[in-house]
């Protein structure tokens, strides 16, 4: 898989604009028409969170996914050819600043929303220092590949589930440490509401805080034509563990609400509480 994934990347960066094109509508059609891949899943989650939609709107919303992340993936696989940061427009650069002068680290939540990857980039030409947390790939090659591309702008990418300490190692060093908090957290999970269903929801943002006295920042990007934007909020982290998990996971919802084709809905992010047929 990785010497295949070597592969593909070399010709997705030298390839003319018209054939990657092309690339994405075989990728496009492969996934969506003739595999079809997870779209039970993505339909069953469309039809939890967004309870009165008619069926025309769950089709489409799903099809626009689909567009969406199949270029994003082929985008991430060139890196970085099409990572311009020229389209990048932060709204409100200062809350994070702010929060990473306390010189605390900073906890950086954000979820599988939109080009996410893009945004770790951005962050990274401004000169801040990121460590991300990510799961590892079933596929050694495909890790081993990813993690390689990922750790072009992050200073050290961790797993889920590893040393708490290099964590807060992270923290010590008030780098931004991030986090995307949206997936099934399974057993070791906090119940928030999200889309008003009670889910399993990661807590690690919010016991880093409190551990560490860390600031949490909640972090989005959105595609707007050809402009990504990127915003920032602070979360108050006085509360509870509780409170906060329900705090970064209601910022996590209502970026959704707005632009519900660019969120990865291909996870079964319910799948602790609700059966998937």
């Amino acid at each position: 898989m990785y010497f295949f994934l070597k592969v593909f990347s070399s010709y997705l960066r030298n390839a003319p604009i018209f054939a990657y094109n092309i690339t994405y509508k075989i990728i496009y059609s492969l996934l969506f028409h003739v595999l079809k891949m997870r779209k039970k899943v993505v339909l069953i989650n469309l039809r939890w969170a967004f309870k009165n939609k008619s069926e025309d709107w769950y089709q489409n919303t799903m099809q626009k996914c689909y567009e969406f992340f199949s270029i994003e993936f082929l985008d991430f696989l060139s890196f970085p050819k099409y990572y311009d940061f020229s389209n990048m427009k932060f709204k409100n650069l200062e809350v994070l600043d702010a929060a990473h002068a306390e010189n605390k680290g900073v906890i950086l939540v954000g979820s599988h929303f939109g080009s996410f990857d893009k945004l770790f980039y951005a962050l990274y030409k401004k000169e801040y220092v990121l460590t991300g947390v990510a799961y590892k790939q079933n596929s050694n090659g495909a890790d081993i590949f990813f993690k390689e591309i990922r750790e072009n702008f992050f200073e050290n990418q961790l797993y889920k589930g590893g040393d708490i300490k290099q964590l807060k190692h992270s923290l010590a060093k008030n780098n931004i440490l991030v986090l995307l908090s949206d997936q099934d957290a399974k057993k070791k999970g906090v119940i928030s509401q999200f889309f008003e269903i009670d889910s399993s929801t990661h807590s690690g943002a919010a016991i880093l805080s409190k551990r560490n006295k860390s600031p949490i920042v909640y972090t989005s990007i959105t595609k707007k034509d050809e402009v990504y934007e990127i915003e920032f909020k602070k979360i108050d982290t006085s509360g509870s563990i509780n409170d906060i998990v329900q705090q970064y996971t209601y910022e996590i919802e209502k970026t959704i609400i707005k632009n519900p084709e660019q969120y990865f809905w291909f996870h079964k992010r319910w799948k602790s509480v609700r059966k998937y047929q």
